[in-house]
């Protein structure tokens, strides 16, 4: 797929590279444009305590050569709490995070914490608020498109709460989630102006003029 004339253009207009190399590349690339990044590790679902702290090290890792490379004022990171074992154990999803954030602060930088499917919404945000103990600065993800997220944009909403705010790319079933994209587009909007209003420090993530142009 990264190799096919017909299909590289797409990968890397979504996927840095393959390795901390080429991540730690193109955020430099990025931070010569004046840009900010966020860098994600993939390899969500993990069903092995072994190879969740592995995705750790790799974290641990990517921190250490953004901070070697003076990134890390225009680079954070990005975890997704599966592939740091969540579907495991709870507890240990929380220990791994912390040892990232830990690592992020070593190195003078931010996390954030995606969001996945409907499944993990309470345990990731429960992780969240835990990590946000000793990481004030952690960052949470809410997905617009789940009915639950204007309550959640509520709590999230102080002053300085890193809160990204997304449309949601997981197909939810109509009883959880709005379905239409005037739906969704509108429930972006009333969480985005929660946040807002409540001093959060919003992260708009969209590629939806329409939802540019309204933040």
């Amino acid at each position: 797929v990264t190799a096919s004339p017909l299909t590289r253009s797409i990968v890397r207009r979504f996927v840095a590279g393959e390795n901390v190399d080429d991540a730690v590349r193109a955020a430099g690339d990025l931070a010569r444009q004046g840009l900010r990044a966020t860098l994600d590790h993939l390899g969500e679902d993990t069903r092995n305590a072994a190879a969740a702290t592995a995705a750790v090290d790799v974290y641990r890792g990517v921190l250490s050569r953004l901070s070697a490379e003076d990134l890390t004022s225009r680079t954070e990171v990005s975890v997704k709490l599966s592939a740091l074992g969540q579907a495991l154990d709870e507890e240990l999803a929380l220990d791994n995070a912390r040892a990232v954030c830990e690592a992020a602060q070593t190195a003078g930088t931010t996390v954030t914490i995606d969001m996945e499917d409907h499944t993990t919404t309470g345990s990731t945000l429960r992780i969240v608020g835990q990590l946000r103990a000793d990481f004030p600065w952690a960052g949470a993800v809410i997905q617009a498109s789940l009915h639950r997220s204007e309550a959640d944009c509520r709590a999230l909403a102080t002053p300085g709460s890193r809160v990204r705010l997304c449309k949601g790319a997981y197909q939810e079933p109509a009883s959880l989630a709005w379905q239409h994209r005037e739906e969704i587009r509108d429930a972006f909007r009333r969480c985005l102006r929660i946040l807002m209003e409540g001093g959060a420090y919003t992260m708009a993530a969209t590629h939806d003029p329409v939802l540019v142009a309204a933040t």
